[in-house]
């Protein structure tokens, strides 16, 4: 990590705290003497605080029905808040401040990978071998080639490769506790905190899970996995369907609502705020858009059941009507 992306890290904090303490009920004499004497320190830190005042002025445009008393009591875990301002300060302090929202929602952690996409975008590069890497929204890889390995490590996120085969110079992605190594052009590898999802759409690949030292190979049109620490497939699959997001679609197929949110979310640079057990039962197909998210909301505000609402063009509620 940068200690450029360490300072601006610091700054954001500090102004989230200020912006919420200045915005509650009974901020002090001395709050006020003191966030004075902070933004005169440096201008970077007047910056900083102005635009996330900003966005908390946004908030004023809309009443306290826009807050989902579900999701400010989940913050809480107690009693609703006892004014608007406090809903405010609870909500946003969570959201930039306890949650480390800022950073690691949108990705910014990423910054210290050799390549990495943050929410909403996608990128596509050229590696020194000629094998083409293309990164999902919210990826983080390291590369780390040698005489006898290629090695791709996957931090966070999705890529697909598009391999240059050489069988005396593996390609090789790793995991936490798995490795997949190319045995011909194409696939993809994704990783979901501890587990990964391997999907072949040409040729072979191979995947080890680590720890019990075994691996399965998988073809053309299958996937492979490792979840809940148990190595399974291969099974048959459509690459087209798990690959869609390629050109920029998500395929749902008799889905629940609260996971087409979840796969939709990282291709959105906003935030998404639902209830996952709500909507957990409402089932959903079609074929969404993550390169135009807003027309993705329409088609699901469209279900009879199910209501949107828009918040400061960044918040984005959805529940049941």
């Amino acid at each position: 990590m940068s200690a450029q992306y360490s300072d601006y890290k610091s700054k954001l904090e500090q102004a989230a705290n200020w912006c919420v303490l200045l915005n509650s009920d009974n901020p002090t004499d001395a709050d006020t003497q003191a966030h004075n004497q902070w933004l005169r320190a440096d201008p970077e830190n007047q910056k900083v605080y102005l635009e996330l005042q900003a966005l908390w002025c946004e908030f004023d445009r809309y009443d306290n029905s826009q807050f989902d008393s579900q999701i400010l009591n989940r913050v809480l875990d107690k009693d609703k808040p006892k004014s608007k301002n406090f809903a405010k300060s609870v909500a946003l302090s969570a959201f930039f401040v306890g949650f480390g929202f800022i950073f690691n929602h949108l990705g910014l952690a990423g910054f210290g990978s050799d390549y990495y996409t943050l929410k909403g975008q996608q990128k596509t590069v050229e590696l020194k071998d000629g094998s083409i890497l293309t990164l999902n929204a919210q990826t983080q890889v390291d590369i780390e080639f040698s005489s006898k390995l290629r090695l791709i490590k996957l931090n966070q996120g999705e890529i697909h490769l598009v391999v240059k085969t050489n069988s005396s110079w593996p390609l090789v992605v790793v995991t936490d506790k798995t490795t997949t190594t190319a045995l011909g052009t194409q696939f993809s590898v994704k990783r979901n905190k501890q587990d990964t999802y391997v999907v072949v759409s040409e040729s072979k690949v191979e995947l080890c899970y680590l720890p019990v030292q075994k691996c399965v190979v998988g073809k053309q049109g299958q996937a492979m996995s490792v979840a809940e620490n148990q190595l399974s497939g291969p099974r048959a699959t459509n690459p087209d369907i798990e690959l869609a997001w390629l050109n920029n679609r998500l395929v749902a197929n008799d889905m629940s609502l609260a996971e087409l949110l979840s796969l939709l979310e990282p291709h959105y640079q906003g935030v998404f705020i639902y209830n996952k057990s709500a909507l957990e039962h409402i089932r959903v197909s079609g074929v969404y858009p993550t390169n135009n998210i807003a027309m993705a909301l329409q088609m699901i505000a469209s279900e009879p059941a199910v209501t949107h609402t828009s918040a400061a063009n960044y918040f984005e509620f959805i529940s049941l009507k």
